[in-house]
Formats: structure tokens, C-alpha cells, sequence
């Protein structure tokens, strides 16, 4: 609750919000495309009850992960950075706590995929899509890795606000 308050009070430097990529809006069109299929499959030659059984829970599911994670946003204030998914998983740093900020790459071979992951150097990482991203290290903990559009930006602003 008092976060909010403080989070409010304090300018905000910095605002991105990261949507899906589109190798990621692709494979999401391709299931629902299969699953449409499937389903419409199902009705023609089976019955109504095996299309519905076939294809809605599984549009479902693939909807509701869309809607968790479908952008990710970051807010740098001066004295924090938060990464969040739209409705939770909100991970908030204290510049002064950050070590180190690096350019990234975020790929399927290192993080098995989008979302929230840990990759297989350990790191936890909030991904939308493959490509360019930012991971920062605080002290005594695994790296955090997360996607950007304008990596250059937030390490530029994250290193000037640690000084």
C-alpha cells in the first residue's frame, strides 16, 4: 500500500512497455489456427461435444497466457527499477543495490522459451520475445534478465542512477 504512495511521489525517469514479438504472435495465430482446425474437424465428422472438447480449452489456455504475459512493463524511478507482467510477478530493485548492467540476448537455447524462466546459467529472466534484452546482477544473487526495446537506454540510466 505504501508503495504505491512512494512509487507515485517520485518521478518517473524512464517507461517501456514490451509487447510480444512476432515469432511469438505467430506460433500464438499458428495453435489457434490448428486448434480451429481441430476443432472444426471434430464437428463435421464426429460431433459438436468432441470440437468443443478438442478446441476450447486449449484456446482458452493459450489466452489466458496471453493475457498474463503478453507485455511486460519497466518503470526506472530515481531510486528503482520495477519489471512487471500486467497482472503480477512484479519484481522491484533498488538502483543502489544494482552491481552491474549488461545488454543482453535472449534466445531459446539459454531460456527455453517466453515468460517468466530461469535460464540455464541460473538467471531468472521475464521475456516477451527473442531478441534484445538487459541483465542486471545485485549483490549475492542470480542474474535477472529481462526484455527490452531500447537496451542501450535502460543500462545507460541504470549505470548513471548507481553512481
Amino acid at each position: 500500500m505504501n508503495d504505491k504512495k512512494n512509487m507515485k511521489d517520485t518521478a518517473v525517469e524512464y517507461y517501456e512497455k514490451v509487447g510480444l514479438g512476432n515469432f511469438v504472435k505467430t506460433i500464438i495465430v499458428v495453435l489457434a489456427l490448428v486448434f480451429g482446425v481441430v476443432g472444426l474437424v471434430g464437428w463435421y465428422s464426429v460431433s459438436l461435444i468432441f470440437a468443443v472438447v478438442m478446441s476450447l480449452p486449449i484456446l482458452f489456455i493459450v489466452s489466458f497466457l496471453y493475457v498474463i504475459f503478453g507485455s511486460l512493463t519497466i518503470t526506472i524511478t530515481s531510486k528503482e527499477l520495477v519489471v512487471a507482467f500486467r497482472f503480477f510477478n512484479r519484481k522491484k530493485f533498488f538502483l543502489s543495490d544494482i552491481e552491474s548492467c549488461e545488454q543482453a540476448t535472449t534466445n531459446g537455447r539459454t531460456y527455453h522459451g517466453v515468460g517468466m524462466r530461469y535460464g540455464v546459467d541460473g538467471s531468472l529472466v521475464y521475456s516477451t520475445s527473442f531478441g534484445s534484452a538487459v541483465r542486471i546482477t545485485k549483490a549475492g544473487e542470480k542474474p535477472f534478465v529481462f526484455s527490452t526495446n531500447n537496451p542501450e537506454t535502460v543500462c545507460q540510466i541504470l549505470s548513471t542512477k548507481n553512481r
